[in-house]
């Protein structure tokens, strides 16, 4: 079993697409989110509708709290509790009452959750420190802790002697004898000096935890805050924050909310498995949809459904991955190692030996246009994934990929070119994500760029993504798999891919 945790979403909701994209990738069995997915953003009805539409379960954060009615908004400053405010006038009584149900700990196999300290979840204490992990580490007998809270993500590890430790964000693997508490820092609104979205993976079977970095659009956060109605940007806090300007804050500068023992969550589950609440959870999705900005009828129908609902209907054309492209195939006379796109002109689509995958074929479609695949989404929450064969690879090597696409005048959304590296034991790892620019490569005259992409000429609109992995690792990975990845509503003609080896 594979878990993602993500946390602090914070109504960021170009950040949390981004994040689905790459959890996509990654192919994960459960997502859990730690709480707080409102509190700070411009779209916290928008973030709750897809979160609740693809996490498996939910914990209480203190934002999430107050929203619920289950905790009073005097232990935030005077600028948090305003944007608190704003915040419930977006959200409807059915977010509220989800907010009321919510558990404040998840047990999982070998694991537990929650938002921020272990030894009394109810008060949100941060943990910061090694001193502050110690109360956790006591509370809760698992070898393996995850929360978040602080914003800031990291490892503090114990083992016999009883000294905690810790650790910058760094992958890891169990050992026998130590135990670990994992923040997997924040999605929507990042403190540590990077501004880039922050969630861990967890493999169950290999007993590893990975931690992820994804760049979102900024520039569209700034946008969604300028336009919503009666929100002060002053209020949000990562347009002002540290992070935003690629610095680190010192410990504790930016939070604006003072744990108390007299301020505790009132009502609501104290905890839950993460197996059968599950299974209560996606019996109650299946019947009411229960968030949404008040007014937004079709949004509550559409997050009526429950997650295996939204699966039935994922689509893949083709069905199965092509064969990889061999190490010893050296590509045509400009190096390329992918082949030009050849749908079927007639029939089911299909543009094999690339492969479409549609989270949601009741929203989403893949069509032809002069030859070309056109991935084509109503809703901005769903994944669309075309993927090339797997290009096998020497270690130490190095590969270059490139694509050009064009976008719908009405696209809206994140859409990206990715590297993802395969290993042997089936698990994959992200080396690099590149956004789409219009103009000619940086870096690179027009004739350099192989025979495919100089064919779409960006003075027709077309826009160029284009990255170069580091050495391939020499243990156990099999090749590299180029994909193009994003959650958007509009439509994305994918004119070209390319991927050569340096």
């Amino acid at each position: 079993m594979r878990y993602a945790f993500v946390s602090d979403i914070h109504g960021n909701l170009p950040a949390w697409n981004t994040v689905l994209a790459d959890l996509a990738v990654h192919r994960v069995d459960r997502i859990v989110c730690l709480g707080d997915t409102v509190g700070y953003g411009p779209q916290p009805a928008e973030c709750l509708r897809s979160v609740h539409a693809h996490v498996h379960q939910m914990v209480l954060g203190n934002h999430d709290a107050v929203v619920g009615g289950r905790m009073d908004a005097g232990t935030f400053n005077d600028r948090a509790r305003r944007m608190i405010a704003w915040t419930q006038t977006r959200l409807g009584d059915n977010a509220r009452d989800l907010f009321a149900k919510l558990p404040l700990v998840l047990r999982g196999p070998g694991f537990r959750c929650t938002h921020g300290e272990f030894s009394d979840p109810a008060v949100f204490r941060y943990v910061f420190e090694p001193e502050d992990a110690a109360a956790s580490f006591r509370a809760a007998p698992e070898p393996l802790l995850f929360c978040g809270h602080t914003h800031r993500p990291g490892v503090f590890l114990t083992g016999e002697s009883g000294r905690i430790y810790r650790i910058d964000p760094q992958d890891f693997e169990l050992e026998e004898g130590k135990r670990y508490l994992v923040n997997v820092g924040s999605v929507g609104a990042s403190r540590d000096g990077d501004p880039r979205a922050s969630y861990v993976l967890y493999d169950e079977e290999r007993r590893g935890v990975y931690f992820h970095r994804v760049p979102f659009d900024v520039s569209a956060f700034r946008s969604a805050v300028a336009v919503a109605s009666g929100l002060d940007p002053e209020l949000v806090p990562f347009l002002r924050s540290a992070a935003a300007r690629g610095t680190a804050a010192t410990v504790r500068e930016e939070t604006d909310f003072a744990p108390s023992d007299a301020a505790r969550v009132e009502g609501g589950a104290t905890e839950a498995d993460v197996t059968r609440a599950l299974r209560r959870s996606n019996a109650r999705l299946r019947t009411a949809a229960v968030l949404a900005a008040a007014g937004c009828a079709a949004a509550l129908a559409l997050a009526a459904f429950a997650y295996e609902s939204l699966r039935s209907h994922a689509v893949s054309y083709p069905p199965r991955d092509a064969d990889p492209v061999p190490v010893h195939f050296r590509g045509g006379h400009d190096g390329n190692l992918l082949p030009a796109f050849e749908p079927a002109p007639s029939g089911p689509f299909s543009c094999a030996p690339y492969r479409v995958d549609l989270e949601d074929s009741r929203l989403q479609s893949a069509t032809v246009r002069d030859w070309r695949p056109v991935l084509v989404s109503e809703s901005g929450s769903k994944t669309l994934r075309l993927a090339a064969p797997v290009v096998e690879c020497e270690p130490g090597s190095k590969l270059e990929a490139m694509a050009r696409v064009r976008f719908s005048e009405d696209f809206r959304g994140a859409f990206e070119l990715c590297a993802t590296l395969v290993r042997e034991d089936g698990t994959a790892k992200t080396l690099f994500r590149k956004s789409f620019n219009p103009g000619p490569a940086i870096g690179m005259a027009e004739g350099e760029l192989p025979t495919a992409i100089q064919t779409l000429p960006p003075g027709e609109g077309w826009s160029l993504a284009r990255g170069t992995t580091d050495p391939l690792p020499r243990d156990g990975a099999i090749g590299v798999r180029i994909e193009l990845v994003g959650s958007f509503a509009g439509s994305v003609e994918v004119g070209a891919v390319s991927a050569r080896r340096k």
